[in-house]
């Protein structure tokens, strides 16, 4: 199988690179916003349902139908990205136990599959334990909000950061009125993910990337303004503070490339901040979060502010 919209990712094309790709029910792609999730499991889910070789050919009845989002046995299911309740799955399920129209098998992505709480997860599961002519494909950002019994069942991808050469690459002919300095600042602040540096350069990012853009350059200045930035991060939802913790692993992972006086203090905060993430999956306070993030600030980074 071929994944041919898919950048970089040569790993995860080397898994699918057999005839039917993997050999599971249900296949979990995670990665941060704009890592190219979506675009592989559609490149996925056309090859599983074409009827030619290699797959996806793009040219059979059943490519054609894909590309023009009318294939029967095709579902990208909570495309929005919503918190998914248990009474959707349920019908999700159901519709998974009919046989399919055209193909050998139906093939639903579940976009945001970490907003099912365990309940939808535990629905979900009884047709995972149970496999029939369906595959499953979820795509997440927090692959730790996932049940381990639905984790067990799943062969588990990550998405990676694209080559900076790569990146810059494409960013300069999608930006071409966009100066090298800027495209290479974009490349570095996203984490090396083309969604994100996409955004920098189009002026369309998120109140989570400025907010952690703003914690990055904090960093250099003083405790005040680290203090000040997660006050804002407070007042954020439990999803946007992971969307955030997310952006800011970018932005620290780019200092570190970048160099810096003192790289293991902001490759433990990198750490700091990613077990945060998890800890939301959790239901953790925000407010609480926020405050923790503060006070390590506080703690670890004295002695940068007063050399400062």
């Amino acid at each position: 199988m071929l994944l041919p919209s898919l950048l970089g990712n040569e790993s995860i094309k080397r898994a699918f690179s057999g005839p039917d790709g993997p050999d599971s029910a249900c296949i979990i792609l995670s990665g941060p916003r704009g890592s190219g999730k979506r675009t592989a499991a559609f490149d996925i889910a056309m090859g599983l349902l074409c009827t030619r070789s290699p797959a996806p050919c793009g040219r059979c009845g059943a490519c054609i139908r894909m590309k023009a989002g009318s294939h029967p046995d095709y579902e990208l299911f909570n495309p929005e990205g919503g918190e998914i309740k248990v009474d959707a799955v349920r019908a999700l399920r159901a519709r998974s136990f009919i046989r399919p129209s055209e193909a050998a098998r139906k093939v639903f992505v579940i976009n945001a599959a970490d907003k099912m709480n365990p309940q939808s997860q535990n629905a979900l599961l009884k047709v995972l334990e149970e496999p029939l002519s369906t595959v499953f494909i979820l795509l997440c950002e927090n692959s730790e909000a996932l049940l381990q019994t639905v984790r067990s069942r799943s062969i588990h991808y990550r998405l990676q950061p694209l080559d900076a050469a790569q990146l810059c690459g494409i960013l300069s002919q999608r930006f071409p009125q966009a100066g090298e300095a800027a495209v290479r600042q974009a490349a570095e602040d996203s984490g090396g993910y083309l969604g994100p540096a996409a955004d920098i350069l189009s002026g369309a990012q998120t109140e989570t990337d400025a907010l952690a853009g703003s914690f990055a350059a904090a960093l250099g200045r003083d405790e005040l303004s680290v203090f000040s930035c997660c006050m804002d991060a407070s007042r954020l939802s439990r999803d946007d503070y992971a969307q955030f913790c997310d952006a800011l692993c970018r932005r620290l992972a780019g200092l570190v490339r970048q160099g810096t006086p003192d790289p293991g203090l902001l490759l433990s905060l990198y750490e700091y901040v990613e077990k945060q993430k998890y800890q939301t999956a959790f239901n953790a306070s925000v407010t609480a979060l926020s405050g923790a993030l503060a006070a390590f600030c506080g703690d670890n980074l004295k002695h940068s502010w007063r050399n400062t």
